[in-house]
């Protein structure tokens, strides 16, 4: 994921150096940024509790539309999501499952981090108002496509054989395992955002409105986002 966005921050620097080469009028019309947030996880399974903070990130390049001379306009364009879910006492046994559950970790297990990432390419739409003090509100819609999904553990390694008598017992070193592709995730995802701040600097939330899992195929959470945006293009 890292590297995806770099990828995709290093394509917004090559938009923003070739706008310094076009018309000033067509620079103005040109937002780069990236949200700095945190995902507060709703619906989750009975006793599975998540991190307090969740920390993601998204960045973003969209166009701006003046719809008239008092502030209003329409902007569109293209992000990159990385958010995370950290499970302190659970895991999933087995992300490629007709049905994906979370199991509680075995008791004794000492974990330093438990986590589930999903990367989204988006495509936001916003109405925008910007007053003559530069005070900046922001309304849009978001739609995103699962591009990647993965697991992270590192912790005490420990028996997973549920079937087995010596299951939860540890194994005696530190595991780090990474797991791709998580099964029975939804492909598409949608929601509200809204923006409110000053010149660059603007509070952030989005509300998804569609579940992460497919219905009985997963645990039917969704994320609420909160955070700070940093436009300085």
């Amino acid at each position: 994921m890292k590297k995806i966005l770099f990828l995709f921050a290093l394509s917004l620097l090559s938009i923003s150096n070739f706008a310094q080469s076009v018309s000033e009028s067509t620079v103005k019309h040109i937002s780069l940024g990236y949200d700095i947030y945190t995902s507060l996880w709703l619906n989750m399974p009975v006793d599975v509790n998540p991190r307090t903070i969740n920390q993601g990130v998204n960045v973003f390049a969209m166009y701006n539309h003046n719809l008239n001379d008092n502030g209003l306009s329409v902007a569109a364009g293209l992000g990159i999501s990385s958010e995370n879910l950290f499970i302190p006492d659970y895991y999933v046994s087995d992300i490629h499952a007709d049905v994906v559950e979370f199991t509680p970790l075995p008791a004794g297990i000492t974990v330093a981090r438990n986590k589930m990432n999903f990367t989204y390419l988006d495509i936001p739409l916003e109405l925008r108002i910007k007053t003559e003090n530069d005070i900046r509100f922001g309304l849009g819609f978001k739609f995103g496509i699962l591009m990647d999904s993965k697991t992270f553990y590192k912790g005490d390694a420990f028996n997973r054989d549920e079937a087995s008598a010596a299951y939860g017992t540890s194994l005696g070193y530190i595991a780090i395992d990474k797991t791709k592709k998580i099964h029975q995730l939804e492909k598409y995802r949608f929601g509200v955002q809204l923006r409110a701040g000053y010149k660059w600097i603007q509070a952030f939330g989005y509300y998804s409105l569609n579940k992460v899992f497919i219905a009985d195929k997963g645990p039917q959470m969704y994320p609420i986002h909160v955070g700070v945006t940093f436009m300085p293009f």
